[in-house]
C-alpha cells in the first residue's frame, strides 16, 4: 500500500478547505452517491477531499495487519473508501498528536497521516487504543481546476461548516464518532438541510439532468 506523504495545502486561501461537501441525491455518479467528502485542499489549482462515509469491505483489523499495524478499536470497525483516485494509496485521520510526530495538522482536534515510516520508526503500532479516534481511508476524491466550482454552480454539492466554535455545522469529533450509515442526515441537518426535502428536486433543477 502506498502512503507516500500527501502535497497538501493549508486553509489559507482555499474557500472550501477543512468543510464537508454533502451530495445532492440527484448525483447519481456511484462514487459519490449520497457522500460526505471532508475537503482537504481547494484554490485555484483544483480540490482534493477523503469519502468519509463509504465502508470498504474490509475491516480496520485486517488491514492494519497487513501493514504492520495493531487495530485495539471496535472489531467491526471498516476501513472507508475515501474516492476513486489511487484506490490503494492510504491516509489516516486521527484525534492524536503523539501517535505520528510528523502528522499534519488539518484542524484543531484532527491530525492528518498519509506515511507510516515514522510511526513505525518510534513504535507506534496501536491504532484506536484508549478510545482514540481515527479513521483509515484508501484513495480520495479529486477535481480538476474549476471542475468542482462548476458543480457546486450546478447544484450538485451542499457545503457544511467543520466549526471549532459555536454554529451550524459540525464539530471535529463528528468525523470521527457519527456512524456512516447516519452522515449524510446529520450533516445536512446540522445546517436546518431536511434531507428528504432534498428528493423532491428536479434533476434539471440542479443541473444533473
Amino acid at each position: 500500500m502506498d502512503m507516500s506523504a500527501a502535497d497538501l495545502d493549508g486553509p489559507a486561501g482555499s474557500s472550501l478547505g477543512h468543510q464537508l461537501l454533502c451530495a445532492v441525491p440527484q448525483l447519481l455518479d456511484p462514487n459519490f452517491r449520497r457522500s460526505v467528502v471532508f475537503m482537504l485542499e481547494h484554490d485555484e489549482r483544483g480540490a482534493l477531499g477523503l469519502v468519509l462515509n463509504h465502508p470498504a469491505g474490509n475491516t480496520m483489523a485486517e488491514v492494519t495487519r497487513g501493514l504492520g499495524l495493531r487495530w485495539s478499536g471496535a472489531p467491526e470497525a471498516r476501513v472507508r473508501v475515501g474516492g476513486p483516485v489511487e484506490p490503494v494509496r492510504g491516509w489516516i485521520l486521527h484525534d492524536d498528536a503523539d501517535w505520528d510526530p510528523v502528522a499534519q495538522v488539518v484542524m484543531p482536534g484532527v491530525w492528518l497521516t498519509t506515511s507510516l515510516d515514522q510511526v513505525v520508526k518510534t513504535g507506534h503500532v496501536e491504532l484506536g487504543a484508549n478510545d482514540g479516534r481515527v479513521l483509515f481511508l484508501l484513495g480520495y476524491a479529486g477535481w480538476a481546476a474549476q471542475q468542482l466550482e462548476a458543480e457546486i454552480a450546478a447544484g450538485g454539492w451542499i457545503a457544511v461548516p467543520v466549526r471549532t466554535g459555536e454554529g451550524p455545522g459540525v464539530a471535529p469529533q463528528w468525523l470521527f464518532d457519527t456512524p456512516a450509515e447516519d452522515m449524510w442526515d446529520e450533516a445536512l441537518q446540522s445546517i436546518g438541510v431536511a434531507p428528504g426535502r432534498l428528493h423532491g428536486l428536479q434533476a434539471s433543477r440542479v443541473g444533473l439532468a
